[in-house]
């Protein structure tokens, strides 16, 4: 076969192989800068995002706490739907939602409620970056997964002359390989 046969030919798989592989590509690269910036120490998952609303609800009118206050407390924030259970400590009654708490301060009245909110196309694509799907799904990202293997490879071979692999691509190449190389050798 002809070198301009072949670089067509060459030319044609890359552009098709990019085209298949420009859905999964964004998918993997949005949900890996999220699970690069989750900070597990926060105690949150990037699936799910938090929202914190200050209130003022009325306090135990015998100073009792009681499921009868809790659910009082939880017909003024109207969450009584959600209701998991409580527990009560030194001035406070904490009341667990099914996706979320109301905590209260049994001096002042004051009350924080946190929800917790799915952060849904994140989570979706999250699921997909974690291969939680399992079965047909672990097929596709491997072909994925060598869809992108022969986009790399083909790659460099696209352009030729100064700009192509012989010349500035040899060197861009090179940087490619030695950057993340060198993570490795400092952080390992």
């Amino acid at each position: 076969m002809q070198a301009k046969t072949l670089r067509r030919w060459n030319n044609v798989l890359h552009r098709d192989i990019g085209y298949l592989c420009v859905g999964m590509t964004l998918i993997y690269a949005v949900s890996g800068i999220v699970l690069n910036h989750f900070k597990a120490g926060d105690f949150q998952h990037p699936d799910y995002g938090t929202s914190l609303t200050e209130l003022k609800v009325s306090l135990p009118k015998d100073g009792k706490v009681d499921q009868i206050y809790v659910f009082t407390v939880l017909d003024q924030v109207k969450e009584k739907d959600h209701y998991k259970s409580y527990i009560t400590g030194d001035g406070y009654v904490q009341i667990f939602l099914t996706r979320g708490f109301v905590y209260v301060d049994l001096k002042t009245g004051e009350a924080q409620m946190e929800r917790k909110m799915t952060r849904y196309v994140i989570k979706e694509m999250n699921m997909l970056h974690y291969n939680s799907l399992k079965r047909f799904y672990t097929w596709f990202s491997d072909l994925y997964a060598a869809g992108l293997i022969l986009l790399a490879i083909t790659g460099l071979f696209v352009l030729r002359g100064r700009n192509g692999i012989l010349g500035r691509g040899a060197w861009l190449t090179a940087i490619g390989i030695i950057i993340p190389a060198l993570f490795l050798f400092f952080y390992s």
